[in-house]
């Protein structure tokens, strides 16, 4: 059964940091490319958020790649999947550790 699946406050301004991005440097054709793959794998995730790998097993911490550019930290719970940041892969690591 699929599962709802929600966005921190953080998250939503990643992704819509990564649209804004995409919209200024690469055009619409590359932004809605995005949007739809961000969509299909957030409904994948949904449906088989046990077949990612952990990132912090303790903290049960998952991690999906949406793009090469593009991570998903996520966390799922008996209703919800909860995606807690967007990461840019081309940022550094340290960043991620307060986000998450």
């Amino acid at each position: 059964m699929a599962k709802e699946v929600i966005l921190t406050p953080i998250a939503t301004s990643d992704f819509n940091n990564v649209l804004e991005y995409l919209t200024f440097n690469w055009g619409m054709s590359v932004t809605d490319n995005f949007a739809a793959r961000f969509n299909k794998v957030t409904l994948f995730l949904s449906e088989n958020a046990g077949i990612y790998p952990f990132f912090d097993k303790p903290r049960q911490l998952q991690r999906c790649v949406v793009t090469k550019h593009n991570i998903l930290y996520f966390r799922e719970t008996s209703q919800l999947i909860i995606i807690y940041t967007v990461f840019d892969t081309r940022q550094d690591p340290e960043k991620l550790t307060p986000l998450i």
